[in-house]
């Protein structure tokens, strides 16, 4: 997928790959521990965390590797963050954004994990998955990391049907270098729907925005 997007700015295979070392420069160094792993796998490590960190990361910690363990659950997360960037925009478009996105499954694997989902944790879950403030969820996943907790699941504050996601600090909760499968999704976006569609298939998920939001607004990342 990151080839052939940058294949379609270029007029031949030895100017993509010029193009391709350019662009490898300007990214940020490879975390320590993932520079054998797949570029799928290795990126969520690579990057620093975005001006509100994360659901459990705070600014100044090194981001988190992040996904979930049903379709509907990943894609649900994946349709606020397309509402978030449709808000976002100056001039939203008068029609839909079109965008193809790679779905891929990993394995983890690790000894020193937790179930958020479970007790006791799961007495706090309004509190872990509030839409807008992420001042509790943070101070528990600093605290998860200062203990050597390498990952954990938690219930989605995004999907409808409450869905488990998953956590990694460490790229060594991954029990693999590549991912396991990868699957080409459609994405049509528009100011009041997500629809994903798989590639030579007829599943279908639709997303309105209702679900999404916190008193008639849509709750921006804390």
């Amino acid at each position: 997928q990151e080839e052939v997007a940058t294949h379609r700015l270029v007029s031949s295979l030895e100017r993509q790959a010029v193009l391709e070392e350019l662009l490898e420069a300007t990214k940020p160094p490879l975390r320590k521990g993932t520079e054998g792993l797949h570029y799928l796998l290795a990126t969520p490590f690579r990057y620093p965390p975005l001006k509100h960190g994360s659901r459990f990361g705070a600014r100044s910690e090194p981001s988190l590797f992040y996904g979930s363990l049903g379709v509907g659950t990943v894609l649900a997360e994946a349709a606020y963050y397309r509402f978030v960037f449709w808000q976002g925009m100056a001039k939203p478009p008068a029609g839909k954004i079109d965008t193809q996105h790679t779905l891929f499954e990993a394995e983890y694997r690790t000894r020193r994990g937790l179930r958020l989902q479970a007790p006791p944790f799961a007495a706090h879950r309004a509190v872990l998955t509030d839409p807008a403030d992420y001042t509790a969820s943070q101070a528990l996943g600093s605290k998860l990391r200062a203990v050597g907790i390498q990952a954990f699941e938690f219930i989605s504050a995004r999907d409808p049907q409450a869905g488990v996601n998953v956590a990694l600090f460490t790229p060594e909760a991954l029990a693999s270098q590549a991912p396991m499968a990868q699957e080409p999704w459609l994405c049509e976006l528009t100011a009041s729907h997500v629809r994903f569609r798989k590639v030579r298939a007829r599943t279908l998920y639709d997303f309105p925005i209702e679900p999404f939001l916190l008193d008639g607004k849509l709750p921006q990342p804390a």
